[in-house]
């Protein structure tokens, strides 16, 4: 008996492993075509970007391409935002996301595995983006139409072209760690 169960272990792990390495595969495969491969900000670099960007528990928190949500887990957690909202496009990093948010308990995240070009940013009152330049600039446009007035915009590594998105005022930058961050606030041009 314990021999059969050894062996029917074994023949599962042999099942699994090559779906998972299959699954992350095509994951970071779809990540990469859409421009935005999922490449974390480092657990020790989060809080001080957060804060850097002063977000507070008055913020409506966005992620658009949140990889395994740690922003908005950290969001949560450490500033207290009431509600935070993330988009990932890849499978693996959202069902990570989704594991990673169900243990922390915490059901103010709300994570969608979809485009951020489909976001709905409108709520948004902080939104955090550490994405490809191609994709800080497409995305600019969206939030600049759909966003508030006041709403800020926390860029990790590319900034935004204040020159093409007139919309945008670039608040502050700082170099933390082996990242640069910059703060801007969308402006009321309207």
């Amino acid at each position: 008996m314990d021999n059969l169960l050894i062996l029917l272990a074994i023949l599962i792990f042999q099942i699994l492993l090559p779906i998972t390495v299959l699954l992350f595969l095509l994951s970071g495969f779809v990540s990469m075509i859409s421009g935005a491969p999922y490449v974390p900000i480092s657990k020790k670099s989060i809080k001080k970007v957060l804060s850097f960007g002063g977000l507070s528990s008055r913020d409506t928190l966005y992620d658009l391409g949140c990889g395994d949500g740690r922003i908005l887990i950290s969001g949560s957690l450490n500033f207290g935002v009431p509600k935070a909202v993330g988009y990932e496009i890849a499978l693996w990093p959202y069902l990570k996301a989704l594991l990673l948010i169900k243990y922390s308990k915490l059901f103010n995240i709300k994570v969608f595995r979809r485009n951020c070009f489909k976001a709905d940013v409108s709520q948004a009152t902080f939104i955090y983006l550490y994405l490809f330049p191609k994709l800080v600039d497409k995305i600019a446009y969206k939030i600049a139409g759909e966003g508030k007035p006041e709403t800020k915009v926390l860029c990790v590594t590319f900034p935004i072209d204040t020159n093409r998105h007139v919309e945008f005022q670039l608040l502050k930058s700082v170099k933390l760690n082996n990242l640069t961050a910059y703060l801007y606030e969308l402006k009321s041009l309207r």
